[in-house]
């Protein structure tokens, strides 16, 4: 919320806001991923009634307050998604994981503290070269809530950086840890801030958002 306020204000000084929001705008649209019955069912947990589950991993696997892919906006994803924007960029979560391995001069966090890599796949739909300095990244708890902390790690990891030519997808990760009281659900947002998206107001639209386990 500050950091939209923020970029509304530079943009209002700038004069560079040429279009106001209205409640029908927004930055794109899902596409969802689909998955077969069977693999469904085998990574359904029981969340029912009997469930055998204890209750932290009935909190991680069950309570992550996600509505069916149907009922959802398209700004609320699940890993696998895929979130197509208005201008043809695409960007989908692949997977949220633990970290395992360490460099020699990586951040490893404290005993307390769950270490995790979300990695993501940008794919430039566009015409023209795309500055991926343009995307930042944010992550926070999902089940309970929880304040995340970014890490340095090295190895395994590929930031995103430089630019991305038209037609072509590239693959990053960004690593954080969160208290494991927290539990293992992530909410991960991706936001722009190019000239254009700022310029066309755009960017007052909702941010598209995944959720998943660290797993």
């Amino acid at each position: 919320m500050h950091r939209r306020a923020a970029l509304l204000t530079v943009v209002l000084l700038a004069g560079g806001l040429t279009a106001c929001s209205d409640d029908g705008n927004s930055q794109g649209r899902a596409e969802r991923a689909t998955a077969t019955e069977e693999s469904r069912v085998q990574e359904t947990p029981d969340c029912g009634p009997d469930s055998t589950l204890s209750q932290s991993d009935w909190i991680d696997q069950c309570s992550d307050g996600s509505l069916p892919a149907d009922d959802q906006p398209d700004t609320e994803l699940a890993v696998g998604d895929t979130f197509v924007y208005n201008d043809g960029l695409k960007a989908k979560v692949d997977r949220i994981s633990p970290i395992t391995r360490y460099g020699e001069y990586d951040s490893k966090p404290d005993a307390d503290l769950i270490a995790f890599r979300v990695t993501f796949t940008v794919t430039n739909g566009t015409k023209k070269p795309y500055d991926l300095d343009n995307f930042s990244c944010d992550a926070q708890g999902a089940t309970i809530g929880g304040q995340t902390e970014s890490l340095y790690v090295e190895a395994d990891s590929k930031q995103m950086a430089g630019r991305l030519a038209p037609g072509r997808s590239g693959t990053f990760t960004s690593e954080y840890s969160i208290a494991k009281s927290d539990g293992k659900a992530i909410v991960f947002t991706l936001t722009r801030t190019d000239d254009a998206w700022l310029e066309d107001g755009s960017f007052l639209a909702e941010d598209p958002n995944w959720t998943g386990t660290i797993k």
